[in-house]
């Protein structure tokens, strides 16, 4: 339960358009998880970018160098929904549209969740604004439920 957390944590951490709508979906609230690198209690647009890069390493579970749902096989035995999920939002960051989401194709994809999170349009999120995110977040899921 705990690995598919992660992944559904990193995989909101993708964040693309659709997702925009719901803040990522699932536990979008651990796509901000130490992503404040220098610890001032500011996440800034490249420490954001910084944190959801990293986490490709951990998606790409068969280190074939993109993520896809071959990364999710397991997963899909126990949660077909979660990767069905997934595999939207890896087909929304797909710029050439093989079905894998490469480091340069997650790199350089929108970042809706941050862009929601950045109440004010300042390239940074503050606290005020991450808790905020996180109450939005969290009366979605409560929603959904």
């Amino acid at each position: 339960m705990t690995r598919f957390l992660i992944l559904l944590a990193a995989a909101a951490a993708v964040a693309t358009p659709a997702c925009a709508q719901r803040f990522g979906g699932g536990d979008g609230a651990a796509a901000f998880d130490k992503a404040d690198a220098n610890h001032d209690g500011i996440i800034t647009r490249a420490e954001f970018s910084a944190a959801r890069t990293a986490r490709f390493d951990t998606m790409d579970r068969n280190h074939d160098g993109a993520i896809s749902k071959a990364d999710f096989a397991r997963l899909a035995k126990f949660r077909p929904q979660a990767v069905d999920r997934l595999e939207a939002m890896i087909a929304q960051a797909d710029a050439n549209r093989d079905g894998r989401l490469t480091r340069a194709e997650m790199a350089s994809a929108p970042a809706p969740i941050f862009e929601r999170a950045d109440s004010n349009n300042d390239g940074a999120i503050d606290s005020a604004e991450l808790a905020a995110a996180r109450a939005a977040m969290a009366q979605m899921r409560d929603g959904a439920n």
